[in-house]
């Protein structure tokens, strides 16, 4: 996943897809279109005011919910057919239901310590299966994570701490306190561009106290599962799909290198844009 940033507006920044890298067409690549509702924690002066719009929006969603199910309860008991005008179908609360239902994952970025209790009380009150993104605070409010059931997309960790009085190394041990809370957590880089440094990531949550097996599997089954998508992908298990790397090393070292690739059973070259320019260059030793 990658970081939406902050905002002073509207925090409902739409719906999350998970995709692999590999397929002709887009119906291909995608795994799931609509696999969690994505929302920006607000900042600024006028907060409280978006948080309120964000309630009501979410209470005109339940209303909505509730009326479409009593007309497709009623669709099942005519056997398809039911007297009287249909419901006007409203794609913006359609595409609600299976949250405020809490049926699906809400991704909601929050930071700092405040943002991130405020998310935890709210998705308390409204109902909500919250996943906490970002979260460099996280550490100092795991056990009321862990108590609120949450789950946690930790990341960027190479990056400085959130308050100039935290420890150097706040977002280095910020994985390995949420494992010592026993929250459950995987880690993403901050943009789609630095997402091949995800394992390198999770390397440097070991190198301050996130035992080495936790690490991988947060970057393989644990991300899975916490994105929906864990009875089909992340574990060399029967009846998943075969998406696998074969390396000389651990994943999570720099200098590893990747031999192999699976993808669906299908294998590619492990070959970048990278990869092909090193081979070009380095040929001309040869001349």
């Amino acid at each position: 996943m990658t970081s939406h940033g902050r905002v002073h507006g509207p925090i409902i920044a739409g719906q999350t897809s998970v995709v692999q890298f590999a397929g002709w067409t887009m119906p291909e690549m995608v795994v799931e279109m609509e696999a969690g509702l994505h929302l920006l924690w607000p900042t600024g002066k006028e907060r409280k005011q978006h948080i309120e719009d964000l309630k009501r929006h979410l209470a005109a969603a339940r209303l909505y919910d509730a009326a479409r199910t009593l007309e497709e309860q009623s669709q099942q008991a005519e056997g398809g057919n039911t007297k009287g005008p249909a419901l006007l179908i409203d794609p913006r609360f359609e595409a609600l239901r299976p949250y405020v239902r809490g049926g699906k994952s809400v991704y909601v970025e929050a930071e700092s310590k405040q943002e991130i209790l405020e998310t935890l009380h709210f998705a308390k009150q409204e109902k909500l299966k919250v996943v906490l993104c970002g979260a460099i605070d996280a550490w100092k409010v795991a056990e009321q994570i862990k108590a609120a059931a949450a789950s946690v997309i930790v990341g960027p960790v190479m990056r400085k701490p959130q308050e100039e009085y935290d420890p150097f190394d706040a977002p280095y041990a910020n994985a390995g306190r949420l494992h010592e809370a026993g929250v459950k957590f995987c880690f993403r880089s901050d943009t789609a561009s630095n997402s091949r440094n995800v394992p390198f990531e999770a390397a440097m949550s070991v190198a301050y106290g996130l035992p080495e097996s936790v690490a991988l599997r947060s970057v393989t089954l644990t991300s899975a599962e916490i994105l929906g998508v864990g009875d089909r992908m992340g574990s060399l298990t029967a009846g998943k799909w075969a998406n696998a790397i074969i390396t000389d090393g651990s994943p999570l070292q720099q200098t590893t290198q990747i031999k192999g690739i699976l993808i669906q059973g299908q294998p590619f070259a492990p070959e970048s844009r990278q990869t092909r320019f090193y081979d070009k260059y380095r040929s001309r030793l040869k001349r």
